[in-house]
């Protein structure tokens, strides 16, 4: 491939990667909140098993 074809792709390319698709703006907190549950549940185990331990 030449340089040439490549600035031609690279457009369409980046064009491809970027979603913003249904983006509204907002912080979802709810949404987070369920994606870091498990990480908490977690940590809540290792914190009540490093305080068996001790």
């Amino acid at each position: 491939m030449t340089n040439i074809n490549l600035k031609t792709l690279e457009p369409a390319a980046r064009a491809a990667m970027v979603w913003t698709d249904g983006y509204d703006g907002q912080t979802h907190y709810s949404d987070v909140l369920k994606a870091l549950t498990p990480a908490f549940v977690i940590l809540g185990a290792v914190a009540v098993l490093m305080g068996a331990i001790i």
